[in-house]
């Protein structure tokens, strides 16, 4: 099995997981590597756009800020909330906590609401497919 495994749950204000980072994942010995942080951030953001809005995003942009490190093999909490959103833009601010609510990393991101047509396209994967992704996990999320 590959990946990090993460569960997904809905907060107050957006979505969140807790979870550990192995090693092998790591930039220096103990410490998550800064692109897979960005990753948290990233991902927690769509996530957070499809258990609140039911829909996908497409990540226009992403800013980073790395305040302390985040060590491997320690539970984290990543978390993220929709700041602003259009018909056609949401911004998140995503965050990485300790369990001890030590703010580790934090991110904003610009993500534009696509068609599921137009997600399918760029990513080559058939709409239908997409749907039913959606359907599945936006009920996982709520659960």
């Amino acid at each position: 099995m590959h990946g990090l495994q993460l569960r997904f749950w809905l907060s107050d204000h957006g979505c969140f997981t807790k979870c550990s980072i192995p090693d092998s994942l790591c930039g220096l010995d103990g410490l998550v590597h800064g692109g897979i942080i960005a990753l948290l951030l990233d991902e927690l953001a769509q996530w957070t756009m499809i258990g609140r809005l039911g829909r996908m995003g497409l990540t226009r942009e992403i800013s980073v800020r790395y305040l302390k490190p985040v060590l491997t093999n320690t539970e984290i909490i990543v978390e993220a909330q929709i700041i602003s959103q259009d018909d056609k833009e949401v911004v998140l601010r995503s965050t990485i906590h300790t369990i001890d609510h030590v703010l580790l990393a934090e991110g904003e991101s610009k993500w534009l609401l696509a068609s599921l047509s137009t997600i399918a396209k760029i990513s080559n994967v058939d709409e239908s497919t997409l749907k039913e992704f959606l359907a599945k996990y936006t009920k996982k999320v709520e659960g």
